[in-house]
């Protein structure tokens, strides 16, 4: 480690291990402890986790534990209930209002903290920060909820819709928790745990999805939290009890909300930006909080170069300076000191394209010129190959395209692994024939799309209920699509939280917001939109039947019809900013 960092001289660091903290039902949580190798007490940034607090090289999020400890922290590191080290049974969403609580106001109380704390996380330690912020805590001064969102389960998409893949997700916690707490599970157990992790593409195709026999394996009691929120998809007082509901107005700290541009989370987080300044529980919150979105996938090592595509010196979490940035935001609301990135601009924002960042004072931003394009074909916009364009031109008469959407065979989320990776090439999908394809005109000068992207779909089903997925993608002048988001839309819900059967045949609007970016298109390259009906296995396959989700073996086939003519014109909002010139003072590491 160096000696000094951003000007700072770094200090020596001592691990306490295995730190007990007991809860106010009596389960004691584990947590190490990284701070200045003194006795002078220090401010305590808090990472609570899941997937174990003792690996190789534990990390904050992106940030390494010793140097955040090394700048004057203490860094704890606990296993939430029910993992590793820690006392319970693991339920994901349950205990994190009051465990985080009591975590906080104990930490606050050690000899070697100050009384001033912080959280920190990426994923589900954005969310067990969210639910203990909306506890409101004493002591708690700050939060850095990265790449997270409320609904953690499932994070993507929205009210009464299932992920299949979720089973994988606890089996991964059960078999960790195996290894400090052998006693707990069966051999049999374990080995049934094992084969089905090794057959994921089987079980996540499995009809019903209550009897996937990965879900049901005896002897696993991690897996009742799979059963119960299947069985309570659509349960608003259920939904409540296991934190999924927001709480932007009982949270009173400032919070720093980062994401990046190809995370699937990215929506979400950037929501949360908006809802905390615009609601939050507190001045500092609405005022206080801030948002840095980079070119990021859902992960902790904040990567400049992804699948291929490099951004740049500056795209990387180190490119950007983002550790000078937490330690910037926490001296500032732990130690009330005055520093250049919490009095800078709220939101900064990485250019894809031009691979600069840049402050900004707003999102979306005020000077977006929202820009509908409208869908036209000849009635056969089915693959790529097909006749789907993206024009200004408002519609006229024009026929309506046709796809048989069966849920036997369901789109894919994305073309490989994991299922919502963004900058995996999108063709392949584009092949399909249930995959209606628009493409716009490739751009004659660079074009600037920042701000959320709307579309709106008109469209009819066969069928009682059925799905529409908007995916919106850039085709790059070498031929490869990239995605820039996709949202799901579920028939059922289209007028809020309670279900309504569709009337066969008649034709319904979708207003979609299908994704947020920042991106400069070259001469040469396109707006692309697909329109299909399922994004499998990230989101349960809607089986056309308007019956209880989760709980039927067989679906039916939907004849899906979208409209695109002068009573129905069907539309892709671009957020394009004029004027996309580039000053000096904004190519620099932000």
């Amino acid at each position: 480690m160096p000696k000094k960092y951003y000007g700072r001289d770094l200090m020596d660091v001592k691990i306490l291990y295995n730190v007990p903290f007991t809860m106010r039902d009596g389960i004691t949580l584990y947590a190490d402890v990284y701070r200045p190798n003194n006795d002078i007490p220090y401010p305590a940034i808090v990472n609570r986790t899941p997937y174990l607090k003792d690996g190789d090289s534990p990390l904050v999020g992106y940030f390494h534990s010793h140097l955040l400890a090394a700048c004057g922290y203490n860094v704890v590191i606990q296993d939430v209930r029910g993992t590793g080290y820690s006392e319970g049974i693991c339920d994901p969403a349950g205990h994190q209002d009051e465990d985080g609580y009591d975590t906080i106001e104990a930490v606050a109380a050690m000899p070697w903290c100050d009384g001033h704390v912080g959280m920190i996380g990426e994923s589900y330690h954005g969310f067990s920060q969210l639910a203990c912020a909306r506890a409101n805590p004493p002591h708690l001064g700050a939060i850095c909820p990265f790449m997270t969102s409320w609904t953690k389960f499932p994070a993507i998409y929205d009210y009464g819709i299932f992920s299949p893949v979720l089973f994988g997700w606890i089996i991964g916690r059960a078999l960790d928790r195996e290894r400090y707490y052998p006693e707990q599970y069966t051999k049999e157990a374990v080995e049934k745990m094992k084969y089905y992790a090794s057959r994921a593409d089987e079980q996540v195709a499995w009809l019903p999805m209550n009897e996937m026999p990965a879900g049901n394996i005896e002897g696993v009691p991690e897996l009742k939290f799979h059963r119960d929120l299947l069985e309570n998809i659509d349960n608003e007082e259920y939904l409540q009890h296991i934190g999924r509901v927001e709480g932007f107005e009982e949270t009173r700290v400032p919070t720093l909300n980062v994401t990046g541009w190809n995370d699937f989370l990215r929506d979400k987080t950037i929501y949360n930006y908006i809802q905390f300044r615009e609601r939050g529980g507190s001045e500092a919150c609405r005022k206080g909080s801030k948002l840095i979105v980079g070119p990021w996938i859902h992960s902790d090592r904040l990567e400049g170069v992804i699948e291929g595509v490099d951004y740049g010196p500056y795209g990387s979490g180190d490119g950007f300076g983002m550790t000078d940035k937490l330690v910037q935001w926490f001296d500032h609301w732990l130690k009330e000191e005055k520093t250049d990135f919490t009095s800078g601009a709220p939101v900064k924002l990485f250019v894809m394209g031009k691979n600069v960042w840049r402050d900004e004072y707003e999102w979306p931003l005020m000077r977006t010129k929202f820009t509908p394009f409208y869908l036209h074909s000849n009635g056969d916009a089915n693959t790529f190959l097909g006749n789907g364009v993206l024009t200004f031109d408002f519609p006229g008469c024009e026929n309506a395209d046709h796809y048989m959407y069966d849920p036997e065979d369901p789109c894919p989320s994305s073309t490989g692994e994991p299922f919502h990776n963004m900058l995996q090439d999108q063709r392949p999908l584009q092949e399909r024939s249930d995959v209606l394809v628009y493409t716009a005109p490739a751009v004659t000068e660079e074009t600037e799309l920042t701000g959320p992207i709307y579309v709106d779909l008109y469209v009819s089903t066969s069928t009682l209920d059925t799905d529409f997925v908007a995916r919106v993608s850039i085709v790059h002048k070498d031929g490869r699509v990239q995605r820039l988001g996709a949202k799901l839309v579920r028939g059922r819900y289209r007028n809020g939280k309670n279900a309504e059967a569709m009337i066969p045949g008649q034709i319904y609007k979708f207003h979609i917001e299908a994704a947020n970016t920042c991106i400069v298109l070259e001469p040469g390259e396109a707006v692309r939109l697909d329109v299909t009906s399922s994004l499998f296995p990230d989101a349960d396959r809607n089986l056309n039947t308007f019956g209880r989700v989760g709980f039927e073996a067989r679906g039916i086939v939907a004849h899906q019809t979208v409209y695109h003519d002068k009573d129905h014109p069907s539309a892709v909002i671009l957020p394009i900013i004029p004027n996309i010139s580039v000053s000096s003072a904004e190519m620099n590491r932000g």
